[in-house]
């Protein structure tokens, strides 16, 4: 990241001298670099290419790449990530967050289909991803490269249940998918952070959040739990699993890695890509949110490393309401 910054510190010196910026091409190579994302090895405190994060990440057995849902370019990340590893002959299976472990059969019979996305939406019905479409080009490409996708999430209803602290009311169908009663106990740093994140919604001010906490954990239970019995079935020694989830579920190690490695001890990588100005709230999103900073400071508590791998996209300004400028973000390719 700090030779990103310098590179940045450097076009802007070098642009305010005529007898530098002048040279034909110039301006713009440096416009371009800046206004491009870079890989950081999180270990190693240096930017690396695609290549060598590609490389490295390859001899995984779990890949785990996160999001925040509703930003495109995060999926696009993700679609070239997929395509990488593909190109390098890992024999790949896909997790997603986005898909309930119990819509394999529907998600099983559009990867056999030639349907769009939006058909595969109409079939989840209700209980279908809100921006299901954003996932296209990585389901499409999962598809047409014989892909397995696997569904990962538990389903809203078993999650609004046990938030309500309502257990004994889920069918005895619904209890066998339930993480172990230990699993709902979270790390207390995890739990800290939980807490100080879920501020922002105006929803729980005043309120107790051992609910939602819940709730978070019997998602992590149920993700990690199925990506588990997928692990295990891998007949190839060799093949990786690339598990897609929102960023929260995979920060830190915490959530669902934490939760793997409790069952079986294998390689893992988590790469994750910065918001960096470009989650757009709604206007009922903006109502429901209490303005919330959360600074260095209030993250120093937590000693492990965010991840093995950040995409750090450049910034991207936003005006008192939370729109941002239409700057373009290219992907490295």
């Amino acid at each position: 990241m700090g030779r990103f910054l310098l590179g940045c510190i450097a076009a802007s010196i070098l642009f305010s001298n005529p007898s530098i910026s002048t040279q034909p091409g110039y301006c713009q190579q440096m416009e371009e670099a800046c206004s491009k994302p870079v890989i950081i090895d999180v270990y190693a405190g240096e930017p690396v290419s695609l290549e060598t994060m590609l490389d490295e990440v390859a001899t995984a057995k779990i890949v785990y790449l996160g999001e925040l849902h509703s930003i495109k370019s995060h999926h696009e990340f993700q679609t070239l990530v997929i395509r990488g590893l593909y190109e390098r002959g890992c024999d790949l299976s896909l997790g997603m967050e986005m898909f309930g472990a119990d819509q394999q059969e529907i998600l099983n019979g559009w990867l056999a289909s030639n349907k769009n996305v939006s058909d595969l939406g109409d079939q989840l019905g209700k209980e279908k991803w809100t921006n299901l479409p954003d996932y296209d080009s990585l389901l499409n490409f999962a598809r047409d490269h014989g892909i397995k996708v696997i569904g990962l999430n538990a389903s809203n209803d078993v999650v609004k249940k046990i938030a309500r602290g309502q257990i004994m009311d889920l069918t005895p169908e619904q209890q066998k998918g339930l993480p172990d009663a230990g699993l709902l106990e979270p790390n207390p740093i995890y739990d800290r952070l939980l807490r100080l994140k879920l501020r922002v919604h105006k929803a729980f001010e005043g309120k107790s959040l051992d609910g939602v906490v819940r709730a978070q954990l019997v998602r992590d239970g149920v993700m990690a739990a199925t990506i588990v019995r997928h692990v295990k079935s891998m007949r190839d020694k060799d093949s990786t699993m690339v598990v897609i989830a929102g960023s929260g579920h995979l920060n830190y190690g915490f959530g669902i890695p934490e939760i793997v490695k409790k069952k079986m001890q294998v390689k893992d990588r988590i790469i994750l890509p910065t918001e960096s100005g470009q989650l757009i709230l709604s206007d009922e999103e903006r109502r429901q949110a209490v303005p919330l900073e959360i600074t260095h400071e209030d993250l120093r508590f937590i000693r492990e490393p965010i991840a093995d791998y950040l995409y750090v996209f450049p910034i991207i300004a936003s005006d008192a309401n939370g729109n941002t400028n239409k700057t373009t973000v290219k992907t490295v390719r």
